[in-house]
């Protein structure tokens, strides 16, 4: 995600923000051209807070995404050097190149801006420069690791080893030179980087080591979130959160004994977080508000947006359940799925927007700081086309996009989306998708 510094983030004010959305009929021409106009309200508290109402159901800004991508790397046939495979990122330098975090090598690989490959920075080990590991994605490991721009025009890294169990961040520059790395777990800790901030501060989470399987049930660890000096010391703690619901499924009776961890259950309520506007977000997506933290650890920011709160009926489940069940064809295996499938409880809510997933964060910011917001998808919902709400780096909530079927977003520029698709084989492309948006700052 991409940042600009807050001129006045050091204000003590809350501010108390009721957006109009959509067409009012009092509403002057004027008005009207300049779009949303906060009233406000001022106290001493020291917290601005944004109330937005919900955009007019099927409305759409006027920004557009291109009806085809104007970049495409990845091929069937493509050589060994350059195969995508496990790709856990993307971004675009200053000079237009392109750098792919390509899983399955450990490598970054480097493309022009037309596509064509370049060359290969880092290797799978445990030296300088090495990647491996599996801690740099989000908050399962999935992702191997991932890129954000360093101050200047350097690239951070942040990623595992191979074999020392370490979570690091490392600095390269525009040349692919290693120049240096931090160790955010010298303490022994399990501390993961997750986002960088303009002044190179570094957005990252501790989780609880492990302590044994807990009992059979919905579990939801808690995360501690910091904010590190660009050499990995403490600048402010942002407090304990709530991270992503689990369930586990404990048989002791059985021969042997059948333990099954879901990390994923259910319409899960989870947790995201991000670099916006000079400001570090924290927030649960148990309902619509996004907390934004200063850099002493102060809470600086809480955006909220309308939202009417959902309660999946057991029709709800039954569909999750054959979701999951579909495609599994071991006897042995489906039956313990069932198993744990039936022990699963009723949730009290949908998450109020999109949480962690597979691939990707159910937030990101743009290169001019609006908050993209990604809507949860309930059961049944029609239509392929990701639906986002987008706030600008006030808060202030300027209206819906959809983004093409499919893409995994991992950066959104001024004027482009680059992300990464899978075909009907499961190949992986990295599409770099033009974007328009008249009236952004």
């Amino acid at each position: 995600m991409r940042n600009r510094d807050q001129a006045a983030l050091g204000k003590r004010l809350i501010v108390m923000a009721f957006v109009a959305v959509g067409a009012v009929a009092c509403q002057t021409d004027r008005e009207a051209d300049e779009g949303p106009r906060p009233e406000q309200e001022r106290d001493s508290a020291g917290i601005r807070i944004i109330e937005n109402g919900r955009p007019e159901e099927g409305s759409r800004l006027p920004w557009r995404i291109g009806p085809e991508p104007s970049v495409t790397i990845g091929s069937v046939e493509a050589d060994d050097e350059f195969q995508l495979y496990r790709v856990d990122d993307a971004l675009r330098l200053g000079d237009g190149r392109l750098v792919v975090a390509n899983g399955s090598s450990h490598q970054l690989l480097v493309f022009d801006e037309d596509g064509n490959y370049l060359a290969a920075w880092g290797q799978k080990g445990d030296g300088p420069g090495d990647f491996g590991g599996g801690w740099g994605g989000n908050a399962y490991g999935f992702r191997l690791f991932w890129m954000e721009q360093w101050p200047g025009d350097s690239i951070a890294v942040c990623h595992g080893t191979y074999s020392l169990g370490l979570e690091l961040l490392s600095i390269f520059d525009s040349s692919g030179r290693h120049g240096r790395r931090v160790n955010l777990a010298r303490d022994g800790s399990h501390t993961v980087c997750r986002d960088v901030m303009p002044d190179g501060a570094i957005l990252a989470s501790r989780s609880p080591g492990w302590s044994g399987y807990p009992p059979t049930g919905m579990d939801r660890p808690e995360m501690d979130f910091l904010l590190l000096e660009p050499d990995g010391s403490l600048r402010a703690e942002l407090g304990t959160h709530p991270g992503a619901e689990e369930f586990q499924y404990n048989d002791e009776v059985g021969s042997p004994p059948f333990n099954f961890w879901m990390h994923d259950p259910p319409f899960q309520q989870s947790i995201v977080w991000g670099a916006w506007d000079g400001l570090a977000i924290v927030s649960n997506t148990d309902r619509y508000e996004i907390r934004a933290y200063a850099a002493d650890g102060s809470l600086a920011r809480i955006v909220r947006r309308d939202h009417q709160v959902r309660t999946p009926t057991e029709a709800d489940l039954e569909w999750f359940k054959a979701d999951r069940l579909d495609g599994i064809t071991d006897d042995d295996f489906r039956q313990k799925v069932t198993q744990v499938l039936d022990a699963l409880p009723l949730p009290s809510s949908f998450p109020a927007f999109s949480p962690i997933a597979m691939y990707e964060l159910g937030i990101e910011v743009d290169a001019l700081d609006y908050l993209w917001v990604r809507e949860y998808r309930l059961p049944g919902d029609e239509g392929d086309r990701p639906l986002w709400t987008v706030f600008d780096p006030d808060g202030i909530v300027q209206g819906f996009i959809e983004t093409p079927p499919g893409l995994v977003i991992y950066e959104i520029g001024e004027d482009y989306v680059l992300g990464k698709v899978f075909d009907e084989l499961r190949v992986e492309y990295v599409q770099l998708w033009p974007l328009e948006r008249p009236g952004a700052g």
